[in-house]
This record gives C-alpha cells, structure tokens and sequence, in this order.
C-alpha cells in the first residue's frame, strides 16, 4: 500500500512524460489525480497503483465512450462504483498487447530463419510480426494483404530490410497469459486501449482475429524461474531471438540481472540476439549516451551473445506504442 502523497507526483508525472499531447483523456484524469486527496487516497489502497491500470480498470467497467472526461466525473464515479474498480485491480494486471511496437522492432532483428522467444508475449500478438504489413513512409514491407497494417515515422539512417524476417518457430512466456478464444480476456486487452485511441483499438482487433486463425504458444510462466525450459525446445537450426516491450520495468533490478545471465548461459551453446525495447534506465547495461528527447521514449537496444560474451548496442530512441523511430 501506498500513501496519497506517492501516489500524487506518480500520476503527475505519467500526465506529463506518457499523456501529454498524446492522450488528452488520461491527460486530464491524471493531472486531476494528482491534485485529488480522495481519488488519491482510493489508489494508494490498491497493492498496485500504476496508472494504466488503474485508467484500464475503470474503462473495463464503463467503455471507452463512457470514460469520465473530467476530474470531477472521475471523483462521482470512484464513490459510486469504487468497489467494482477496487475488484479489477486486485485480480488484473497491464496487459498491453500493443502490436505496434512491432514497426519498431522489425529493423532490429535478423532476416533468418529466426526462432522467436518473446517474454511479457500476454496473448503473443507481436510472435505474428512476420504476417503483417509495414508502412515506413513511402517504403511498404511484408503481407500486403495483412489485415494489421503498422505505420512508423522513421527518422535517421533505419536499416529497414527487404522483408520480414523468415520466422521458423516461434513461442511465448507470460505470467498471465492471454487466451485469444476467451472473451472476457479479449475485454481486458481492449481495455488497456487508450480511451480516444480508435486506430489502436481497431489494430488490435484485426490481430486478434489474426491470431485466432494462426494460434502461437505463450506458456504461463516466470520470465527467470520457467525461461530456460522454453528456450530448451528451440530447433537448432535457427537463430535464437529473445525479444520484449515494457516488460523488463515491471521486475527489479536483481531479477533483470538474473534474466540476462540465463541468456549468457545459453549463449555458450549457441549465439543469442536480445532485442529490448524499454525505458531507459531498465537496462542497466545498455549506454546511456542517447539523446534526450523531452518526452517518454523507449530505448531499442540490442545484444548479441555469443560463447558467454555479450555486445550492447542501442539502436534508436521509439515511441512506447511504436509510432515513431528514430535511428541513433
């Protein structure tokens, strides 16, 4: 549990650096929180008081179009249906399965055959990278006839490939992962949509209806302890990458170090490509000496293990939710 006090600079910041410009919806919501002692006080009751879920569960119960739009529309509807808010958050969690972090990624990884290992996959939308279409200005890469289509505004020399990479398996690792068949779970991933973000929305939808017609495997399981065991099953034909988005910030900073040495141990039986794609700060051993942008940028690095030995890269700075790229 939190008190008020945390809770108030937390929801002021994610109002300045994640929803300003961005999201005017939670822009205001969350600057209202931080000046709320009651809606502030309710949140420093939960055992997580992160914002996205906190907004997510609220906009589970009332839909997007229903959201509250104002400080005090979001005070009248935590007295009245605190409870039911109060139950979402205790038995959910963030589950953001935003596929287009995809666009950002793709210029990261090899052309193959690639074996992907995606950790944090939630419903393992982003396993299907290789079945959708990618605008990057006038360049088109991959299906054309893919109902995901992902647009990214690329800044910088991006080595784009010619294509998606060949991918020859592919598998997940979630703590709680996402059944595409169960429709209560579906609510939830539409939930963790931004309020006024229709395209994101409709975008999940169609890899949704994608990824009921191209089941991937995601296996319930710690990103450290149940690790090792999936990637034992990975042929060994093909290049092993181990790729994940937001991820990584929801552990500490033993356990990250704990996840990189799987990947070292691994790496002195066969080479390893790591793609991160958090934060800056998360991982630890990624340069710092990437420009400052003013705004909530992700850092996509990259690391090849080989023989027990690792090289970091960061590649580029990337919006969160894949929008934009800029090459460093």
């Amino acid at each position: 549990m939190s008190a008020p006090d945390g809770v108030k600079p937390r929801y002021r910041r994610f109002a300045d650096t994640e929803c300003k410009g961005y999201s005017d919806v939670l822009y205001r919501l969350a600057l209202a929180v931080s000046h709320d002692d009651d809606v502030a006080g309710f949140i420093a009751d939960m055992p997580v008081i992160q914002p996205n879920l906190f907004f997510a569960a609220i906009q589970l119960l009332t839909g997007p179009e229903a959201m509250p739009q104002t400080g005090a529309e979001l005070r009248a509807l935590v007295h009245r249906r605190g409870h039911e808010i109060r139950q979402v958050m205790l038995r959910r969690r963030t589950q953001t399965n935003e596929v287009g972090r995809c666009a950002v990624l793709l210029p990261a990884l090899p052309s193959g055959p690639v074996a992907l290992v995606e950790v944090g996959a939630s419903a393992g939308l982003c396993l299907l990278l290789d079945r959708f279409c990618y605008r990057y200005g006038s360049t088109l890469i991959g299906e054309t006839s893919s109902p995901v289509r992902l647009q990214c505004a690329a800044a910088g020399a991006v080595p784009l490939p010619a294509n998606v990479p060949n991918v020859v398996w592919r598998s997940g690792l979630d703590a709680s992962p996402i059944d595409v068949g169960d429709d209560d779970a579906v609510r939830w991933l539409r939930a963790c949509i931004w309020p006024e973000h229709s395209e994101r929305r409709q975008r999940l939808e169609h890899a949704i209806e994608l990824a009921r017609g191209h089941p991937v495997t995601v296996t319930a399981g710690d990103l450290v302890d149940d690790l090792p065991a999936v990637l034992a099953e990975v042929p060994a034909e093909a290049r092993l990458v181990v790729f994940h988005s937001a991820v990584l910030s929801y552990v500490d900073a033993e356990r990250r170090r704990a996840f990189a040495d799987i990947l070292v141990e691994v790496s002195k039986q066969r080479d390893v490509v790591w793609v991160s794609n958090e934060a800056p700060g998360v991982v630890r051993e990624m340069p710092t000496s990437a420009p400052a942008t003013g705004d909530h940028r992700f850092l996509l690095g990259r690391t090849l293990f080989s023989n027990g030995r690792r090289r970091d890269e960061v590649l580029a700075l990337a919006h969160p939710h894949g929008g934009e790229l800029t090459w460093l």
